[in-house]
């Protein structure tokens, strides 16, 4: 005699409690990496870390192509800032006064070197200067009052306050010069204009000079 087997039995199915404990218990085990803001962080985020990946990757295995473009990059952008400030990388050259007016040398080079001269003492220099100039000021006067070497004042900063092109084809130039001293109450400050004519078709020749002279900065 065959037996008939025996109907399969249906597991017992968990009450709504139980289900309830399995369902807390599935989000306490949630990782921290699974939350929402988490989630959200690394949507942003992961994109850029494997750009970076991939071009360190791309780098360690071209690195004599990576150099080159390190070194063109560098380069161009030395150029254009040299065009645009007239200094060179890593301050080579830095003039710390401001000849620079609306995008050009507000009072030209020969203006520039005058000064200059002025403020280190140089009277040959000055003279040659003057050279142009039918009644120059003196040079040895200027040194004795306004150079940092006899006058002890400190040039701080020159300014080119403005630039005019006259009809006759030269050019008014007035220049500020601050000034600063160390005295008995404490340190003073001043200042001074020069104004400049000079003409641009003989390369910025100075051909008149007028001094302002000192004036106390009010504290």
């Amino acid at each position: 005699m065959i037996s008939s087997p025996s109907p399969t039995q249906q597991p017992p199915q968990p009450s709504e409690q139980e289900k309830k404990k399995i369902v807390r218990n599935t989000l306490a085990r949630r990782r921290p990496g699974q939350a929402p803001l988490a989630l959200f962080v690394k949507a942003i985020f992961r994109p850029i870390f494997k750009i970076l990946y991939y071009l360190l990757h791309a780098i360690s295995r071209h690195k004599l192509i990576t150099v080159i473009v390190i070194l063109l990059l560098f380069a161009s952008s030395s150029v254009v800032n040299y065009f645009e400030t007239g200094r060179a990388p890593f301050g080579i050259g830095y003039d710390q006064f401001n000849f620079q007016l609306h995008g050009g040398d507000g009072g030209g080079e020969k203006v520039k070197n005058w000064l200059y001269a002025v403020r280190d003492g140089d009277v040959a220099t000055i003279q040659y200067l003057d050279s142009f100039m039918s009644s120059p000021p003196d040079a040895q006067t200027l040194v004795s009052l306004y150079s940092q070497k006899l006058s002890h004042l400190n040039w701080k900063t020159i300014n080119v306050v403005g630039r005019t092109q006259e009809s006759d084809t030269t050019v008014d130039s007035l220049v500020e010069v601050d000034l600063s001293n160390l005295g008995p109450g404490g340190p003073v400050t001043g200042y001074l204009f020069f104004h400049f004519v000079t003409v641009a078709q003989q390369g910025g020749a100075i051909v008149g000079i007028d001094v302002i002279p000192t004036r106390a900065s009010q504290a």
